[in-house]
């Protein structure tokens, strides 16, 4: 009773749940699935039928597609507290456009479509609340597509730090890299090699410490100026 109680807590810290009422909440919770996750676990392949979305309690969760030669490309890894796979409930496909896998022992809650769009239809507010953090996906996309097509690869790592130090960094400047370093090489359309790389130069050039996936930002303004 107490984990269902905090769990509320957690899912009504998100946008697209803060607006349900306590019955409301119900409603969706009871047609949800909560999943326990081992690293590798898939959730969905890509052209799956798309009757579901997720939110992360725990772990990590990547979203990516293959390219036909086989490559891997990840669009996003999606951390705690946040939901993915809800724009398929807006689209006209019924499946799935990529796939999704757990990159760490993972708990999400699996929500069914279905019931979602019915209490959309019965609250005025929840659509704009689901309007909203698909805007602010568009917008990051819209920014890394910028980044990836007009910027160099140096630069693409070193606006990928400052994104993670902003987002994740502590008091001293450190943060963890949210995935693999080839994971986020994958992310940044560089190979691995490239990648580690680029973090070399970094730490020679003393902007940057690394120890395994644990990021040290010595200075912050170099970061930022360098190339």
């Amino acid at each position: 009773m107490l984990l269902h109680r905090v769990h509320h807590q957690i899912l009504r810290s998100h946008h697209l749940f803060s607006d349900l009422n306590d019955e409301q909440l119900e409603q969706l919770i009871a047609t949800s699935q909560l999943q326990n996750l081992d690293k590798g676990d898939n959730l969905f392949h890509q052209g799956e039928p798309a009757h579901s979305f997720y939110f992360v309690i725990s772990g990590a969760v990547k979203v990516y597609r293959l390219t036909p030669d086989g490559q891997e490309k990840v669009f996003e890894v999606i951390g705690n507290r946040q939901t993915f796979a809800e724009a398929m409930m807006l689209m006209d496909t019924p499946n799935y456009v990529a796939s999704a896998q757990a990159v760490c022992p993972t708990q999400v809650y699996r929500f069914s479509n279905r019931t979602y769009m019915e209490l959309l239809r019965s609250n005025p507010q929840l659509p704009f609340a689901l309007l909203g953090t698909l805007c602010i996906r568009l917008h990051r996309r819209i920014n890394e597509i910028e980044t990836l097509s007009l910027k160099n690869v140096t630069h693409r790592v070193v606006r990928y730090l400052l994104t993670q130090l902003t987002r994740h960094g502590d008091a001293d400047n450190r943060f963890e890299l949210p995935m693999a370093k080839q994971l986020v090489a994958g992310h940044l359309s560089i190979q691995p090699e490239t990648f580690s790389r680029v973090l070399r130069r970094l730490v020679d050039e003393g902007i940057i410490e690394q120890q395994g996936r644990v990021i040290h930002v010595l200075d912050p303004l170099r970061l930022e100026q360098f190339e």
